[in-house]
């Protein structure tokens, strides 16, 4: 088939280190460059002249266009896939006109920095029938999708409970963040450590087990006052800079299905045990997925185990492992999981949020913020 070619909104001129505005350097160039599926075919940055500056710093054809604001990447003609990877308060405000122009959008998570936004980009796509993709990656994980395959198939039986610890280490110290990045720190942001962190998991809570029927949460602020570094010299720029969005979340309550659940979030990472352990444990044995890194990113250790009562004395290790193409497995961390993403998408994969996806995450969220009073 003929690749999809990609309008990208977000490609700064750097090399593919993480930060604030590197992202579609470190996960959304090398899928699109590696892959058959896609040519990048437009630029769009905050003006033309920037654009061109990361066309010409990362080597990109002659022939990508250039642009300084979305509604010219939007309407162009040449572009079939506008691709959002900027800081989310923008989210909105840059992929509205792609929708307006009937192209298929993608938008990184969280899909607006409010469930409103969010509401009406997705109310958008319904409107103009186009194909939409939020940026919840470890959804594509084969990892995840091994998890989901074996609760789907029966095999622990009907799932009774599930408890899931989530730690993820970024940012360095627990009480210090990146000074070019002080929106995360920033509850009202909409694109901090609860919609962002805690969101990525949750949407894959929401893909293998569904939704809360009822739910109770707790918030709390272990490290109310941050420490400010320089990403480039790793000096400290601001040693008592305030904090209004919490650090550890905790999430009770019934699923849908009726069973219970205890999805636990807090920082500093892993000091015992892995980044994620989540357990889910149904009628006829249960399944262990732990994760040892940055669990939406891909290359990080990954292992399930399951034990029934009818099978196994002892918990046995789960293969997950899946053929991937040359073109996925050369991306280098972080991007491997978006190269998946998008490798799905070209082929048509079920495994792919959209925009209706990202609504419910939104909807989940706020109701877990407005339970602990943060709403």
């Amino acid at each position: 088939m003929a690749p999809i070619r990609v309008g990208l909104i977000g490609l700064g001129a750097t090399g593919p280190v993480l930060g604030p505005g590197a992202w579609a350097v470190s996960a959304h160039l090398p899928s699109f460059v590696s892959s058959p599926y896609y040519e990048i075919v437009a630029v769009c940055n905050s003006s033309v002249e920037s654009a061109q500056r990361s066309i010409d710093f990362h080597k990109l054809p002659s022939t990508v266009k250039a642009y300084g604001n979305p509604e010219d990447i939007a309407n162009d003609p040449n572009v079939e896939l506008v691709v959002v990877s900027i800081i989310v308060t923008n989210h909105y405000k840059v992929a509205k006109p792609a929708l307006l122009a009937k192209k298929q959008v993608f938008v990184e998570w969280p899909l607006g920095a409010t469930s409103a936004q969010a509401e009406e980009l997705a109310q958008l796509a319904k409107e103009a029938n186009v194909k939409t993709i939020v940026g919840t990656q470890f959804r594509n994980d084969p990892a995840l999708l091994k998890v989901k395959e074996l609760v789907d198939s029966g095999a622990i039986g009907k799932v009774t409970s599930t408890q899931a610890q989530y730690s993820p280490t970024f940012g360095g110290p627990p009480d210090t963040w990146m000074a070019d990045a002080p929106y995360y720190l920033d509850f009202k942001s909409g694109g901090n450590e609860f919609y962002i962190a805690f969101g990525h998991f949750l949407d894959s809570f929401l893909y293998v087990l569904g939704d809360f029927a009822t739910l109770n949460a707790s918030f709390s602020k272990q490290y109310p006052i941050m420490k400010l570094f320089d990403v480039k010299t790793g000096q400290i720029v601001d040693p008592a800079y305030p904090k209004s969005t919490p650090d550890h979340m905790f999430v009770q309550g019934v699923l849908e299905s009726g069973a219970l659940a205890s999805v636990n979030y807090h920082r500093p990472g892993h000091l015992i045990g892995k980044n994620l352990q989540w357990i889910i444990s149904g009628t006829e044995g249960e399944i262990e997925l732990t994760v040892n890194g940055s669990l939406q990113m891909g290359h990080t250790e990954r292992e399930i185990r399951i034990k029934t009562a009818k099978e196994e004395k002892e918990p046995r290790i789960v293969d997950w492992q899946v053929s991937t193409p040359a073109h996925v497995e050369v991306v280098q961390f972080p991007g491997q999981n978006t190269a998946r993403l998008f490798e799905d998408y070209a082929r048509g994969d079920k495994d792919v949020a959209d925009f209706e996806d990202g609504i419910r995450l939104h909807r989940l969220l706020d109701r877990i913020a407005k339970d602990a009073g943060y709403a």
